[in-house]
């Protein structure tokens, strides 16, 4: 088992929130639990599949105890992350990232 720790800095998480914040408000579709993981459903529109790709590499790289994959299927991109039993505060924290809706208010409410 990796160790449960992250090497990204204070600044740049509170930087790293808000680009998961953007995203999410771009082209967040659902979200739902897998296995030891959870995983967001976004609308795969431009530019959106390279955005959570690139999301996903710097996670891995300051994360190592995470398992985050990015894939595409139909008109979804898929956002997946996993770890092992020490870390699911981890993944419960982020199936839990608040979505910003139209109003620009935060929500957890999955779209209907």
């Amino acid at each position: 088992m990796t160790d449960v720790v992250c090497t990204l800095a204070d600044g740049d998480a509170q930087a790293r929130f808000a680009e998961y914040a953007r995203l999410l408000s771009a082209a967040y579709a659902g979200r739902e639990r897998i296995g030891a993981g959870m995983r967001w459903s976004l609308r795969a529109g431009p530019g959106v599949a390279e955005w959570a790709r690139d999301l996903a590499a710097r996670e891995r790289a300051c994360c190592a105890f995470l398992t985050v994959g990015v894939t595409e299927a139909g008109d979804q991109v898929l956002w997946e992350v996993s770890a092992d039993p020490a870390a699911q505060a981890v993944v419960d924290a982020f199936y839990d990232l608040p979505v910003i809706g139209s109003t620009g208010t935060p929500s957890m409410a999955d779209p209907v």
